[in-house]
């Protein structure tokens, strides 16, 4: 299950933006599932149980607070770790939200990708330096043998 076994979800319906975060989670041995929208996000999280979940406000079918909301409820993903981010709401509105829904942090758009990827594994519990060592050094071992 990836190194670590660690699974991230991410609900965002920018299309560019998913693809720029799965690849680079993805370099980083996690297992990476997104959608495009609020209740295919729901489905998949239900579904893959995901250590942390990266959400967007603005989502089509179900809002991403709202989703926040269902998430920290839940009991299922007591577990989950939720960061969410929009580039509408600006200044500390879109951060008082996300913190009232119950989310573990929140990014302002356009998204620093290596301060999110670094609140990744802060929140996670991981050493990004130890867990990229392993990640480089298991790959390599791979490539050698092949």
């Amino acid at each position: 299950m990836g190194v670590m076994g660690k699974k991230i979800l991410i609900i965002d319906d920018d299309r560019t933006l998913r693809a720029i975060l799965e690849k680079a989670l993805i370099m980083r041995g996690f297992w990476v599932y997104s959608a495009k929208d609020g209740a295919e996000g729901k489905r998949m999280a239900e579904e893959e149980l995901p250590d942390l979940i990266v959400c967007d406000f603005l989502i089509p079918k179900i809002h991403g607070l709202d989703l926040c909301k269902m998430f920290k409820a839940s009991p299922r993903f007591h577990h989950t770790k939720i960061i969410m981010m929009t580039g509408v709401y600006k200044g500390s509105f879109g951060k008082t939200e996300a913190m009232q829904c119950g989310a573990d942090d929140f990014f302002q758009k356009p998204v620093e990708t290596d301060k999110l990827l670094g609140r990744i594994f802060e929140l996670l519990n991981l050493d990004e330096d130890e867990f990229t060592r392993e990640f480089v050094m298991t790959d390599t071992e791979e490539s050698e043998d092949g």
